[in-house]
């Protein structure tokens, strides 16, 4: 695995929460923080892709609740809820 692994990148709760909302606005997707972890990544300008990318979105596992609250609520409401 390693020797197709480029680089690993973090990204912060609050990033998280944008790319949530970010891919249900944008892309009709429902998606948990870690299948949003990439789509966070792009938004934050942490990753710079130099040509074609491919993202995989996996992992639907969040509360319908906290959900709403991140894609109605921004920024506040994500803390909240990613404490919840």
């Amino acid at each position: 695995m390693r020797d197709l692994v480029e680089r690993c990148l973090l990204v912060e709760e609050d990033e998280l929460a944008e790319a949530i909302s970010h891919a249900y606005r944008e892309e009709q997707q429902v998606l948990e923080g870690g299948a949003a972890a990439g789509i966070a990544a792009l938004l934050s300008g942490r990753l710079k892709p130099d040509g074609p990318t491919l993202l995989v979105l996996s992992g639907r596992n969040l509360d319908m609740d906290q959900h709403c609250r991140l894609v109605c609520g921004g920024g506040a409401a994500a803390k909240e809820a990613s404490n919840a």
